[in-house]
């Protein structure tokens, strides 16, 4: 079976949901409060863990010394997620995120890194072989410059294809190229990679064969309430977004991500394995929470069949 490799971050989150968010200075009181377990790398995992084969999702993250990072790897462990390449960082603590978010699932997000800078290239190099043996690795921007510049060289010598979610735009040391087979980005993170206005389908177009010009195989930008447009590798789709009714769009795009890889692995076209994706995204922005939200593979299923293309 296909195997898939998730390296990136992994946070405990900190929720607060209320029915509108604050204006800078302003307190909103009354909010509903949860404490899950998030990080787009770690929700990517679960993600591709969830809607995939089980025990076919490799995750390598970093954690700290903390009370959280027992409970996380009994959770991964749980999803069927292969922890064996997850490394324990003494005198630092796990990520962490703090999330408000509104009753329409809008939100504000901060994330402290912790132990998700840890993550060194001399990590990698130890776990080069399981790199180049796997069939997709799946990367995000959460972790060190240097260890992803790492990790985009031994894909691109093995010719191992990586899909890329360019999330978040924070530096610009690691420029759009072919050594990312796949690209996925929101609107925001495209407008921010090519400098032009995205905010709908129409200015989403440009920006995605700019994008497209630098190098991947495919680009996808996903727009939120106006779906996904996918552009490259024969392919020029827009797929509206399914009509549900949102809780909280946190790991929305991670959701997506996972369950993508899990699509290309197991043979979709990309049209199918964009469906498929956006499938598993609609579910989980009816739910509040990062992994908490993710649905599994029978939930995603039974979603396609209820909503027919």
């Amino acid at each position: 079976m296909p195997k898939i490799l998730v390296i990136g971050s992994t946070n405990v989150d900190f929720v607060m949901r209320m029915d509108r968010l604050p204006a800078r200075g302003e307190t909103v009181t009354d909010a509903q409060f949860l404490q899950t377990f998030g990080g787009k790398g770690a929700n990517t995992a679960v993600s591709a863990a969830r809607t995939g084969p089980a025990h076919k999702t490799t995750f390598i993250t970093a954690l700290g010394d903390d009370l959280y990072a027992p409970t996380l790897l009994a959770n991964f462990k749980a999803d069927h997620l292969d922890t064996s390449h997850i490394i324990l960082r003494k005198n630092l603590a796990t990520g962490s995120a703090l999330i408000m978010c509104d009753k329409d699932g809008a939100n504000y997000l901060s994330v402290a890194p912790g132990s998700n800078y840890a993550l060194t290239p001399a990590d990698i190099d130890k776990d080069a072989g399981l790199i180049r043996t796997a069939n997709l690795v799946i990367l995000q921007m959460e972790i060190r410059v240097d260890t992803l510049q790492r990790i985009l060289q031994l894909c691109e010598d093995a010719g191992v294809p990586v899909l890329f979610n360019f999330a978040p735009v924070r530096t610009t040391e690691i420029p759009v190229s072919s050594q990312m087979t796949g690209l996925v980005v929101n609107e925001h993170e495209a407008s921010q990679l090519t400098s032009l206005p995205v905010h709908d389908l129409a200015t989403a177009r440009p920006a995605a064969a700019e994008l497209l010009k630098r190098g991947p195989k495919f680009v996808a930008i996903t727009l939120g309430a106006a779906g996904v447009y996918l552009l490259g590798a024969g392919n020029d789709i827009h797929l509206p977004a399914f009509k549900v009714a949102a809780v909280d769009t946190t790991a929305a795009g991670d959701t997506f991500c996972g369950a993508l890889a899990v699509a290309l692995v197991e043979g979709l076209p990309l049209p199918a394995a964009l469906r498929f994706a956006s499938a598993a995204s609609a579910i989980s922005v009816t739910r509040l929470g990062a992994q908490p939200s993710i649905p599994t593979r029978a939930e995603v299923d039974a979603f396609l069949a209820e909503n027919p293309a």
